[in-house]
């Protein structure tokens, strides 16, 4: 594991060159890093353990992902060989950046922006699953999605488009990616959308879920207990001997072929968890045995509202991040 921490990061491509220094240093091959005006273009992977990762911005708002299978060095991320189906976004971005906390945890790397707004953060993570069975894939790409403004700028709805990492969306606005291939279902070179919605037919493009969502979206609908750690975290997850939160793994499932709706499960995303932060503060650090965890919101810890263009907030929902 490994942890480097930046102040008053300038702009999108800074922090993206950042990252990409960090994760050569901690084992990735940088393939490209581009930087044409104020937009750069990069491309790193573990050979022989993850497909390739790239990372981009076209503007000052979005720190944007694709994945591939294969490579071309002369293409853009949307036209490489056997790609992801949309760019995943990490979304509304303010900056310049006082903040820029970077972690390494097995084939993980986990990014956390600290906005130009004061508690208000966003999340950019991608690597490989700490993988269950034996399949090809487990590379992964997901970011916080979340619009300033508009209907739901203040909440985590369950129809909203505003969506965390792992998190829920009913469309695909905002939602990441992970391969997963399944010789039993016929399924090669197979991305499947980080949604956590099981609700519509199961086609090319395959469906994956984590459980992260808020208690509100898991209690709307009995349609919505793939959102099962929103009970977990905001309803019965204080321990007994602090009285803390229990820190809950992200393990990724993917929908199986066949009439209903069937998961299996595909891997733990390393040196992540999610927490309630009722009880700690943002980039509070919290050692449990002898691991120290850092904590952030999800968005901002702020309670949430249905109020149109209400200030972004996630409530006492965090993440946490392995230090060491």
């Amino acid at each position: 594991m490994a942890y480097a921490e930046f102040n008053n990061v300038p702009n999108v491509q800074t922090l993206i060159d950042q990252v990409l220094q960090f994760a050569q240093a901690n084992g990735w091959t940088v393939e490209r890093n581009n930087l044409v005006g104020a937009n750069r273009t990069a491309t790193l992977r573990i050979p022989g353990v993850s497909d390739y990762v790239h990372l981009f911005n076209t503007d000052q708002l979005s720190l944007k992902s694709r994945l591939s299978i294969g490579y071309d060095g002369n293409a853009t991320p949307s036209a490489q060989p056997l790609v992801s189906p949309r760019d995943v976004s990490t979304f509304e971005l303010v900056g310049p950046f006082p903040r820029l906390k970077l972690f390494a945890n097995g084939n993980s790397i986990h990014i956390a922006i600290a906005q130009a707004i004061a508690g208000e953060y966003r999340h950019h993570t991608f690597g490989v699953l700490e993988k269950a069975g034996d399949y090809a894939g487990g590379t992964y790409v997901d970011g916080t999605y979340w619009a300033r403004t508009g209907s739901w700028s203040g909440m985590l709805a369950q129809n909203g488009n505003n969506v965390v990492p792992f998190g829920h969306n009913t469309s695909n606005t905002g939602c990441g990616h992970v391969r997963a291939d399944s010789a039993e279902d016929g399924r090669t070179n197979s991305y499947h959308m980080l949604c956590n919605y099981y609700g519509s037919t199961l086609g090319v493009e395959g469906q994956a879920g984590s459980g992260v969502g808020s208690i509100y979206q898991s209690t709307t609908s009995a349609s919505y207990d793939s959102m099962w750690l929103g009970y977990a975290l905001a309803g019965c997850d204080e321990n007994t001997f602090s009285g803390r939160s229990v820190i809950h793994p992200i393990q990724l499932c993917v929908r199986r072929a066949g009439t209903g709706v069937y998961l299996s499960p595909i891997g733990r995303v390393s040196g992540l968890r999610a927490c309630y932060l009722e009880k700690l503060e943002p980039e509070m650090e919290v050692t449990i045995g002898g691991d120290t965890w850092v904590v952030f919101p999800w968005v901002r810890k702020l309670a949430m509202s249905s109020t149109t263009n209400a200030p972004p907030a996630s409530g006492n929902y965090g993440w946490a991040v392995k230090k060491s």
